[in-house]
């Protein structure tokens, strides 16, 4: 590679070491920021020394995080445990940071208009020096079915199974049920969901991870008596287990909400496809990200989660059935008024979202831009 270099190395945040291999061999390195840049921008307002989580009396103490363009409010048992008490990974994150100021610049999976103001707060935190590029929603660019399909890994239904059971489903009638690629929920916790979707009567897709094995048979361990007669067989619920065709499911019209864990792909995606959503915070930056679209853009419905944890205590604290159906039945009331202008507005972000990723849009753009200013720098390069 150093006798023959790349004009650029496009490199996930977690390996901050391609920074300084990029500069020893004399080209820009790009950061894939996977996450929302709003997350980024909340993560450094809460690493400074005189923030109020530091002040606060307990875990469970609301404070509001300072210096931002929104009232966001938290509380300390809402923040990762690198946060509440340094450690090793504390560190690993200033590394990031450090090796993100060095680099040319960061790539998004977004559309800027959905967090412009919260771009420009965080270039202000990172002391004006980082180039943001948002270049998305990627998952809008390719619209077949079968992309929507075949996104990310191969999926355990197919795309005819999925869409002959949605198809058969009245609009904004069915709620998607999806916790991410790496939470695996102990029994007791699936007991509660279960319980939750059957006695809430609407109809549901939900994605189980953990239990690609087991027979229908097993399912009795962690649903309720009857579960598979009444709610599986009579096609009321289906359920996934494994990797599900997340984008053809939120696409659809009969998908009207989404019980979710808050990461930045599943919230891009699901504002893409303007499927409200109700929020399941797990782990990483899920509590920042519910903030933006409950507290920020009011798209969103807390479940209640009350505490950060590491991904794989995903159910160490159970979340009750009874917070699960009440968030449910108020994201899918489509007569209330709060729900009526919750959807409204995630149509308007749909729509927007869609301009993004057309020629002339936003995030096209800012790829072209992205591309001349890094042919630019290989031409430089090439003349000195």
């Amino acid at each position: 590679m150093l006798s023959s270099p790349p004009d650029v190395i496009i490199s996930d945040m977690f390996f901050p070491w391609t920074t300084d291999f990029a500069i020893r061999i004399g080209v820009p390195r790009i950061v894939f920021q996977a996450t929302i840049i709003f997350a980024q921008t909340l993560k450094q307002a809460v690493r400074e020394p005189d923030s109020p989580h530091r002040k606060v009396e307990s875990d469970y103490e609301p404070f509001v995080i300072p210096n931002l363009p929104h009232k966001i409010t938290m509380t300390r048992s809402q923040l990762p445990d690198y946060v509440r008490t340094p450690n090793g990974y504390t560190q690993l994150m200033e590394q990031w940071r450090e090796a993100e100021l060095k680099s040319y610049g960061i790539v998004v999976n977004n559309f800027s208009e959905f967090e412009s103001v919260y771009t420009d707060c965080y270039k202000n935190v990172m002391g004006g020096k980082i180039k943001i590029f948002h270049v998305g929603p990627t998952s809008l660019i390719h619209l077949s079915s079968n992309d929507k399909a075949e996104r990310g890994h191969k999926t355990v239904i197919t795309k005819n199974e999925c869409l002959s059971w949605l198809n058969g489903k009245k609009p904004n009638s069915v709620i998607y049920v999806c916790f991410g690629s790496a939470c695996i929920f102990p029994d007791t916790q699936l007991m509660e969901i279960a319980c939750a979707l059957e006695s809430c009567e609407y109809d549901f897709i939900w994605v189980v991870l953990g239990k690609d094995d087991e027979k229908d048979d097993d399912m009795i361990k962690w649903t309720p008596p009857g579960f598979n007669q009444t709610v599986i067989k009579t096609k009321r619920g289906l359920i996934i287990k494994g990797w599900a065709p997340q984008v053809l499911i939120l696409d659809h019209p009969s998908v009207g909400g989404f019980l979710s864990h808050c990461g930045g792909n599943s919230v891009i995606e699901s504002v893409s496809y303007g499927v409200p959503m109700a929020t399941w915070p797990l782990y990483a930056e899920h509590f920042y990200i519910e903030k933006l679209l409950t507290q920020v853009y009011g798209i969103g419905v807390e479940v209640g989660v009350e505490d950060w944890n590491l991904w794989v205590d995903c159910g160490k604290k159970i979340i009750k059935r009874e917070k699960i159906e009440k968030a449910l039945k108020k994201l899918m009331n489509g007569e209330d008024e709060m729900v009526k202008e919750m959807r409204k507005k995630i149509k308007e972000l749909r729509e927007v979202a869609k301009k993004a990723v057309q020629v002339g849009g936003s995030s096209h753009k800012n790829l072209m831009v992205l591309i001349e200013e890094l042919k630019q720098l290989r031409d430089q390069k090439i003349l000195n």
